[in-house]
C-alpha cells in the first residue's frame, strides 16, 4: 500500500487543533453538518476536519449521512452491508483518517447494530474501526515491526465484541481475538438496535526492542480490557490514523449477511487524553408538551439548560434557530438539539394545527401499583379534559394525565374554544391481584379478604406490615386511604448459565443430551435461549421424568445462527422432577465446554434447581448442554395492589353511591345484589376487554352465563371465575 503524503497535512492538522476549544482534541464529528443521504466520502471527511488517507473503500457505495437513527444530534453514518456479500471489497467500507504520531492516544465512537443485523451465515464475524499506525498490518500479513500495526474492534457470534489485534506479538496469521469482558466477567455482547460507546486507548512499546505496549477499552464508560506487554514496531512508526475498516469477514461465503443490514457510527472522537473522547452522559433538553396552534396562536418553548450548552431548533433536517428561547406559529415537528463539548441529546416536539390526543394504544399494570396515563398535551385553562372509563364519566379527572389502578378501557375527550374535540382512549390490562376498594363507615372494623390462594403480606402506606394470610381484619380508617396486598412467593426472573462464551462446542445427540432440573413448587417457564450453529428447526420437549410423560413439545423454525435464539414457552409445571431435550432438531447446537464457572445445580432456593446434564452421562465433566438463561416466575410476580380505603360518617355513606353489592353464583347464573337503579355493569375479560354491559334496572341483576366460556371474568373489580 501506498504509504500517505503526511508532510502536506501537518500544517492544516496543527491549525485545527489549535483552533479547537480543546486543544487535545484532535478531530470530532457527529455528522451534523451533512446533508442526509448523502455519501460520506473523502472530501466530506476533510470538511469535517479529518484528513483521509488518498485511498478509500466502498465509501461512494456502502455509507449514507441517515437522519432516521442518532445516537447524538440528528446524523448518523450508516454504512451497508449487502445480502450474500463477503469482505472488503463488497460490504462496508475503509478509509484511514489520519493526525500527527503520538506515542499514547485515544479514539472514541458510538456503535449501533441495525435490528435485522446478520452476524454470518456459517461463520461469524466481522470489523470494526480502530486506531492503527504505519501501514495498518492487517489481512493475514506478518506484522515485522516496519509496516505498522492496527487495533481494531470485531463482532462474533451473537454480537460478541472483541478486540483483533495485529502486532508483532500475534500468535497466528491473523490477528489475534481478545474478549471484551465487563467487570463482573461477563462478556460484552452487542446487541441489534441500541447504540454502544466504544473508547480505546493504545501506547505504544517504548522502545524497538522493548514489549511494553498497551490497549486498553471501555464500553459505556466500562473498562472491559487492560492488555499489556505488546510490542508493535521496530521503527518510527507510532500512531497516526483512525482505522474505520468495517466489512463481514473472513474470506468466504460463509461470512456472507443474511440479510442487507448496517451499522451505525456517531460521534467519533480522537484525541490525546481520556476525558478527551470518554463517555459521558448530556444532560437531555425538555421541550415540554405538543403545542396547538388552534388554542394559543403561537407556539412558544423555554428550554431550561445549564450555560455550557449550545441549543439548536431544526425543522426538517434543518437548522431554523439558536438559543433557549424559540417561538413559531408553523405546525410541524421540531427538534432542539444541545450541545456540550462532549457529547449532545435532543427532544422533538410537535406543533399541531388542532388539538390531538396521543394515548398509548395498551398499557398493562403489573411492574407498579400504579401507572399515569398520559395525553402528550400541556396544562391549559383553556383547554378542558374529561377522562371516562368503561364510558362512565371519572369525577373530578379533568387534567391532562390521569394516575390509575384498575384494568378497563380509558378515554378522554378534550375541547378547546375554536378548536375542534378530539378524543383518544386506551385499553389498560392487569397483572395486579384481584382486590375491591371498600367504602364503609370510619372506625367500623371490616373483614378484607382474597379469592387467590398464596402467602399474601398485606401494608399500609408508609410500607408498616399489618401482616400475612387471604384475609385481614382492620379498622376502618377515617378519609382516603390505601393499604396494599402482594404475593410474598411471587417470583420472576433468571437461572441458569446467561450465555454461551466462546469456548463452545457444538452437539446433536439430543436423546443424551438434555438438562434435569427439579421444580419444588408451581411455577412456569416462559423462555429460554439456545444457540443453533446454523439455520435450523428446533423442536424442544419437556419430559415429567415421574411417569415419562411429555407435558410440552414445540417446533421453532428458520432459527438463525450464530445468534441466541431467545424460545418462548410458557408451561407451566407442578412439583416434581424433569428434563428438557431437544430431539428433533434438524441441525447441531452449541453447548459451552469446560468453562470455569460451570457449576451445578443452578438453583432459586424453594423454587427450582438445574440439577445437571444427563448426570448418568457428563455431569462429572465441566460442560453445560444447550439451554441457556431460563426465565422462570411463579405466583403473583407483579407489585403490590392498591387497595383503596374510603372511610366516611353513617350520613354521608346513606348519601353515596358505593359499589358494595354481593356477588353469587349457581350452576349457570351470576346474581349481583345490593345495586343501584340505573347504573352500570360492566363485564370484562381476565385482559381487561369489555364483553358486555348491562344497565340495572333494580338493585338486584340475574346475569346467565350458560353459554360462557370457563375462565376468569371482572365483574366491576372484581373476579368471577366460571367453571362447568
Amino acid at each position: 500500500m501506498n504509504r500517505f503524503l503526511f508532510q502536506i497535512h501537518i500544517a492544516i492538522l496543527f491549525w485545527f487543533v489549535a483552533a479547537s476549544s480543546n486543544a487535545s482534541v484532535i478531530m470530532h464529528t457527529g455528522f451534523e453538518h451533512q446533508e442526509a443521504g448523502t455519501s460520506m466520502t473523502r472530501d466530506l471527511w476533510q470538511a469535517e476536519g479529518f484528513q483521509p488517507a488518498s485511498w478509500d473503500n466502498g465509501l461512494q457505495k456502502r455509507t449514507k449521512i441517515d437522519d432516521s437513527i442518532a445516537n447524538q444530534g440528528i446524523h448518523s453514518l450508516r454504512i451497508m452491508y449487502p445480502k450474500d456479500e463477503f469482505g472488503t471489497t463488497n460490504t462496508g467500507c475503509q478509509i484511514s483518517l489520519l493526525f500527527p504520531s503520538h506515542d499514547e492516544m485515544y479514539a472514541s465512537y458510538s456503535l449501533r447494530f441495525s435490528e435485522n443485523f446478520s452476524w454470518g451465515t456459517t461463520n461469524y464475524g466481522g470489523k470494526l474501526p480502530g486506531l492503527a499506525g504505519g501501514e495498518n498490518c492487517s489481512g493475514g500479513r506478518n506484522c515485522d515491526g516496519t509496516n505498522g500495526w492496527s487495533a481494531r474492534f470485531m463482532w462474533r457470534s451473537g454480537g460478541k465484541l472483541i478486540l483483533y489485534l495485529y502486532d508483532m506479538l500475534k500468535p497466528d496469521t491473523y490477528g489475534l481475538d481478545i474478549q471484551l469482558t465487563y467487570p463482573d466477567g461477563t462478556p460484552v455482547i452487542a446487541e441489534r438496535g441500541k447504540w454502544y460507546h466504544i473508547t480505546e486507548r493504545v501506547k505504544m512499546n517504548s522502545a524497538p526492542d522493548k514489549a511494553d505496549g498497551e490497549v486498553q477499552a471501555w464500553v459505556n464508560g466500562e473498562e472491559v480490557l487492560l492488555l499489556t506487554g505488546r510490542q508493535f514496531t521496530t521503527c518510527d512508526v507510532k500512531i497516526d490514523n483512525f482505522y474505520i475498516s468495517t466489512f463481514h469477514g473472513g474470506d468466504d461465503e460463509g461470512w456472507c449477511p443474511t440479510d442487507t443490514c448496517y451499522t451505525y457510527l456517531d460521534n467519533i472522537l480522537i484525541g490525546t487524553s481520556y476525558e478527551d473522547v470518554c463517555f459521558q452522559t448530556c444532560q437531555k433538553p425538555n421541550t415540554g408538551a405538543d403545542q396547538s396552534l388552534c388554542v394559543i396562536g403561537e407556539a412558544c418553548f423555554n428550554v431550561d439548560m445549564p450555560k455550557d450548552y449550545t441549543l439548536r431548533w431544526t425543522k426538517d433536517g434543518k437548522e431554523i434557530a439558536q438559543g433557549n428561547t424559540f417561538s413559531t406559529s408553523t405546525p410541524g415537528q421540531y427538534i432542539v438539539i444541545a450541545d456540550s463539548a462532549h457529547c449532545s441529546q435532543n427532544d422533538t416536539v410537535n406543533v399541531l394545527e388542532k388539538l390531538e390526543v396521543q394515548l398509548q394504544e395498551t398499557h398493562h399494570i403489573c411492574s407498579s401499583s400504579f401507572i399515569t396515563l398520559n395525553t402528550q398535551m400541556p396544562p391549559n385553562k383553556d383547554i378542558t379534559f374529561q377522562w371516562q372509563r368503561d364510558g362512565e364519566t371519572i369525577t373530578q379527572a379533568n387534567e391532562p394525565t390521569l394516575t390509575i389502578k384498575d384494568a378497563g378501557i380509558y378515554t378522554v375527550s378534550v375541547s378547546a374554544k375554536d378548536c375542534e374535540t378530539a378524543t383518544g382512549s386506551t385499553i389498560v390490562t392487569s397483572g395486579l391481584l384481584s382486590a375491591d376498594d371498600i367504602m364503609d363507615e370510619a372506625e367500623k372494623r371490616i373483614e378484607l379478604s382474597l379469592q387467590e390462594e398464596g402467602n399474601f403480606k398485606w401494608t399500609d402506606e408508609e410500607g408498616n406490615l399489618i401482616g400475612y394470610g387471604n384475609s385481614q381484619s382492620i379498622t376502618m380508617p377515617s378519609g382516603e386511604h390505601y393499604i396494599y396486598v402482594e404475593d410474598e412467593d411471587g417470583f420472576i426472573g433468571n437461572v441458569g448459565k446467561k450465555q454461551l462464551t466462546e469456548n463452545a462446542w457444538t452437539r446433536n445427540n439430543f436423546d443424551k443430551e438434555f438438562m434435569q432440573f427439579t421444580v419444588e413448587r408451581e411455577l412456569t417457564i416462559d423462555s429460554i435461549s439456545i444457540y443453533p450453529t446454523k439455520e435450523l428447526d428446533a423442536t424442544l420437549h419437556i419430559i415429567d421424568e415421574d411417569d415419562n410423560t411429555i407435558l410440552f413439545c414445540k417446533t421453532y423454525n428458520n432459527l438463525k445462527g450464530g445468534d441466541e435464539a431467545r424460545l418462548p414457552i410458557g408451561v407451566k409445571l407442578k412439583a416434581g422432577h424433569y428434563h428438557i431435550d431437544a430431539i428433533g432438531t434438524t441441525a447441531p447446537l452449541y453447548h459451552s465446554h469446560t468453562d470455569s464457572d460451570i457449576q451445578f445445580p443452578y438453583t432459586i432456593e424453594g423454587l427450582i434447581s438445574l440439577t445437571g446434564c444427563n448426570l448418568d452421562w457428563i455431569n462429572n465433566k465441566g460442560w453445560y448442554m444447550l439451554f441457556y438463561n431460563w426465565h422462570i416466575s411463579a405466583g403473583n410476580h407483579c407489585a403490590a395492589t392498591p387497595i383503596k380505603l374510603t372511610g366516611a360518617s353513617t350520613s354521608n355513606l346513606n348519601k353515596t353511591a358505593n359499589n358494595s353489592f354481593v356477588i353469587t353464583q349457581s350452576e349457570n347464573n351470576l346474581i349481583i345484589k345490593g345495586l343501584k337503579k340505573g347504573q352500570f355493569i360492566h363485564i370484562t375479560d381476565a385482559q381487561g376487554y369489555l364483553l358486555k354491559k348491562f344497565k340495572v334496572e333494580s338493585t338486584d341483576l340475574t346475569i346467565n352465563t350458560e353459554h360462557w366460556a370457563d375462565g376468569v371474568y371482572i365483574v366491576e373489580g372484581r373476579k368471577v371465575v366460571v367453571r362447568r
